[in-house]
């Protein structure tokens, strides 16, 4: 089920994208992030739909699966999400609209995730996709961030 920032429910994704073209939103941004918490692996998908100089309109989804231990199996999840959420949405999209795949990994060596980050924009670019990785990648890094714990109390509550 797809919610609004503020937690309004959406009820038809394409029509809700279709809309927010039709209204003059000219970049779309579409990030995954993921949260492991008990014996669950919480993902929030954003969509930001951006009118540059004008603002913007963002919508998330949440899923639950069963823990993913390892760190490269979830960035997969993660990236996949992101990826079939912009083939779903591809067909709706002119092609004066920005797309771009948003991954949540840092390809600075210190950082774990950076062992994964040319699988991972493979996965995005062989797709058809423009890539952002961190810093830049903010639909990952802070909107879906953002999204997921503000959900940690739910998710707190779920675990116990």
């Amino acid at each position: 089920m797809w919610r609004t920032i503020r937690g309004e429910r959406v009820r038809d994704l394409k029509a809700f994208v279709a809309a927010t073209i039709a209204a003059g939103h000219r970049r779309i941004d579409i990030g995954t992030d993921s949260l492991v918490a008990g014996r669950h692996s919480h993902f929030v998908t954003v969509v930001a739909m951006l009118n540059p100089g004008k603002g913007g309109r963002a919508i998330f989804r949440r899923e639950v699966r069963p823990r993913i231990e390892s760190l490269r199996e979830r960035l997969l999840r993660e990236v996949w999400l992101s990826v079939d959420l912009g083939l779903e949405l591809n067909a709706l999209i002119p092609a004066s609209i920005d797309l771009t795949i948003h991954v949540d990994a840092n390809p600075v060596p210190i950082h774990r995730s950076s062992h994964y980050v040319q699988e991972l924009t493979a996965m995005v670019v062989s797709q058809g996709f423009r890539v952002a990785l961190k810093p830049a990648a903010w639909a990952a890094t802070h909107a879906a961030d953002h999204v997921l714990h503000a959900l940690a109390a739910e998710i707190d509550r779920a675990v116990a």
